[in-house]
């Protein structure tokens, strides 16, 4: 299955709607203008100069002309509100691949390099200190700067799977025990940039159990994608 259609499918099961509202109240004659529609038409209209200077960090470069992916393409004739709905982006993390892929209305906007968990062992996150990266469908819940990696795209691990499963794992005792009691879930895990640059680039997954990429690709996604955007992590 291609990513296109694995991200539409996505789209459908989690989005449940087919059109965003925002766009039908900036299209409807009748209706005012929504606050979100105004940011987003001042948004737009900031950045117009800005695009026609500089190139797109999604073009790629194909017998001397300029190739932009699908989904920046798309983005950059979004000319509405619909820029800020989480429902038009996605996220997709193949661990063994270190890829994040970004998509914008079910199209590829950008690939960006990623690492993850140093755990040695294959397999989704289990409990906290385990230094795997979670695998399955989650949500950024928070943005908020980081000291350290700049900027931190939170997400809502654990969620209800991962719950369920840590009881299971706790009930037969496979949970390591600390002072007595079981380790916990784990929590605060997300996306953020790197204060390890080399490592990145060299693709050795060095997280406890977060997803990192680069600098300037936190700050990108950091832009682009709204609280609420999905995830999908894959091993």
């Amino acid at each position: 299955m291609t990513h296109r259609v694995l991200t539409i499918l996505v789209f459908a099961a989690v989005a449940g709607i087919s059109a965003p509202r925002a766009h039908a109240q900036a299209t409807s004659p009748s209706a005012q203008p929504a606050p979100a529609a105004t940011a987003a038409a001042a948004y737009s209209s900031s950045r117009t100069a800005e695009r026609a200077a500089i190139p797109s960090p999604a073009q790629e470069q194909i017998d001397g002309a300029a190739i932009e992916a699908p989904g920046e393409l798309a983005y950059r004739r979004t000319a509405d509100a619909s820029v800020l709905d989480k429902q038009n982006w996605a996220l997709m993390a193949y661990k063994r691949r270190h890829q994040l892929i970004l998509y914008y209305q079910g199209r590829l906007y950008k690939a960006y390099h990623a690492v993850f968990g140093r755990s040695p062992e294959s397999g989704t996150k289990r409990w906290s200190g385990d230094r795997r990266t979670p695998e399955g469908l989650y949500v950024i819940v928070k943005k908020y700067p980081s000291r350290r990696w700049q900027r931190f795209l939170r997400l809502n691990y654990p969620n209800k799977v991962d719950r369920y499963r840590y009881e299971a794992l706790r009930e037969d005792g496979i949970v390591p025990i600390n002072g007595g009691r079981p380790l916990p879930e784990g929590n605060a895990i997300g996306i953020h940039g790197t204060d390890q640059p080399i490592l990145n680039r060299g693709d050795v997954d060095w997280t406890t159990g977060c997803i990192s990429v680069d600098n300037q690709a936190i700050m990108e996604l950091d832009r682009l994608v709204p609280i609420g955007t999905i995830v999908v992590i894959e091993p």
